[in-house]
């Protein structure tokens, strides 16, 4: 059935110069062209239950991606008459399954695909959700065609699958659920979340490459901690990261009030929870993009999940009943290595999250003996680096996520404290230390101590910035000295 639909200013299909000029050359090539997809779903003005306007309730339209559906003729040869008349670039993405693009200079992409089963109504049968089950007609400028109640989902803001044929057709939809509800701040409607469960293990044929750009985009939102649990109750995680079914086995314990896998899965709310209250250097670093769709805060919300893989391969229980879980980040570390290779991640992705996961008892580790000594924390610092910002999301993260008896009262209260004077040193140590200038250089030390090239040179140089740091040399003489020294302890033999 068509509806008469409200477009959100400056989004009308007809206000769109390329819409215009394809639909002039639709007419001269006798073929019927739909818009279809994002640009109508995220165009209409909606409604709520009591009629209130909620205008570009979601994100705003990507005016210059479109996708169109074609008609009446094959879209990958009409898609070249485009390239040629609109002086685009021709993209020949599929010919057998009749799908083309054309890319402009400015950025802009149209997207042609011919309608499955060669109508607009069998098409829209055949696409995954209702809200992308739209498409607009340009015979009907003010109206769209909807067959699936999309605009009702729409306007309620809820994910709902055409039928269950969606993820037969294609697996990546089982995710593709998660993240469109994270994009359009939406809820998953029970029977497509029951869909979604019983056909999870179709994602085992879905190439990598696919399900790291759904994964990433479900874990860059506000509502990560929420989607991530679903993803875990519906068995996603564990196709995707099969390390995480042998976390299962392992149960709570006196610091764990969780199994392992429950308390890996809730790191990313307890994440989310302590986001707001975070300095803005933190939220600037962890908006960054390490490759393309991948900020690293997706990056540390994965982290957090995979955090304690190492676990089962390490875990053993005393005869006086305590859990140990010996070099458990060291074993952890190398299995995400393993994780990043099958995944195919890029090197900076697979860097942080490695990294993350070998690393994060460090934060908690500076305070089992009481506190540190300043050399302890601005050695943590350094060795940290620029992760800093995110090792500190995953250690919050980790201890909101763990509330066994043997971690509460004082204990609890002492290691966040500590945890926090952490982060917020960071700053003070990049404004006070790094800002300094070294007092010797590389060259200065073999000249210094007759040397040539080599480990011991870094070593000084390492242990004279902490000296630095703390004040204990303050100037050249003092630096030339306390090499000498250190080198006839240590070195001269």
């Amino acid at each position: 059935m068509r509806s008469k639909v409200e477009f959100a200013r400056g989004c009308h299909p007809l206000e769109n110069p390329l819409v215009k000029q394809v639909l002039v050359h639709a007419k001269e090539c006798s073929v019927s062209t739909y818009i279809v997809g994002g640009y109508v779903r995220d165009s209409i003005v909606s409604h709520d239950n009591q009629g209130v306007s909620t205008a570009q309730q979601f994100e705003t339209p990507k005016k210059r991606d479109l996708d169109f559906a074609v008609a009446g003729g094959t879209a990958f040869n009409f898609a070249h008459v485009i390239s040629v008349e609109m002086d685009g670039h021709f993209v020949p993405l599929d010919e057998a399954n009749d799908t083309a693009r054309v890319v402009f200079d400015n950025g802009s992409i149209l997207d042609f695909a011919g309608c499955v089963g060669g109508n607009i109504e069998t098409d829209l049968a055949r696409r995954d959700f209702t809200v992308n089950a739209l498409a607009w007609d340009s015979q009907y400028p003010d109206q769209v065609l909807d067959l699936a109640d999309g605009l009702k989902d729409l306007a309620s803001k809820t994910i709902r699958a055409v039928s269950r044929q969606t993820f037969v057709d294609d697996p990546l939809r089982v995710l593709r659920t998660f993240r469109f509800a994270h994009q359009l701040k939406a809820e998953i409607e029970p029977i497509t979340l029951a869909w979604v469960t019983e056909l999870v293990e179709g994602l085992k044929s879905v190439a990598p490459e696919r399900i790291n750009f759904e994964l990433f985009e479900a874990l860059s939102g506000p509502t990560a901690g929420h989607l991530t649990n679903q993803l875990a109750e519906c068995g996603v995680l564990e196709i995707i990261f099969p390390e995480l079914v042998d976390c299962r086995r392992v149960t709570p314990n006196s610091y764990h009030h969780l199994g392992l896998f429950e308390h890996s899965i809730i790191t990313v709310s307890e994440l989310d929870k302590r986001l707001p209250e975070l300095p803005e250097w933190m939220h600037k670093s962890s908006s960054r993009e390490l490759s393309s769709g991948v900020s690293r805060l997706s990056a540390t919300r994965l982290a957090c999940i995979l955090h304690d893989i190492g676990k089962p391969g390490t875990w053993e229980v005393t005869p006086e009943g305590k859990h140990t879980f010996v070099a458990h980040d060291k074993l952890g570390a190398e299995m995400t290595a393993l994780v990043a290779a099958r995944m195919r991640w890029s090197r900076p992705v697979e860097r942080l999250i490695t990294r993350l996961v070998e690393l994060h008892l460090r934060p908690g580790q500076l305070y089992h003996q009481g506190p540190p000594t300043a050399k302890a924390i601005n050695r943590f610092y350094r060795n940290v680096g620029e992760d800093v910002p995110e090792l500190m999301m995953v250690a919050f993260a980790d201890l909101g996520a763990t509330r066994g008896a043997g971690l509460c009262g004082d204990n609890r209260e002492n290691l966040e404290k500590g945890l926090e004077s952490l982060m917020h040193g960071y700053q003070v140590f990049l404004e006070e230390v790094v800002s300094l200038k070294p007092l010797l250089g590389g060259h200065d030390i073999m000249r210094l101590l007759n040397l040539s090239s080599g480990p011991i040179i870094g070593e000084l140089l390492k242990a004279l910035e902490e000296a630095r740091d703390l004040k204990e040399v303050v100037d050249r003489a003092q630096a030339e000295a306390f090499v000498k020294e250190l080198y006839a302890q240590k070195y001269s033999k």
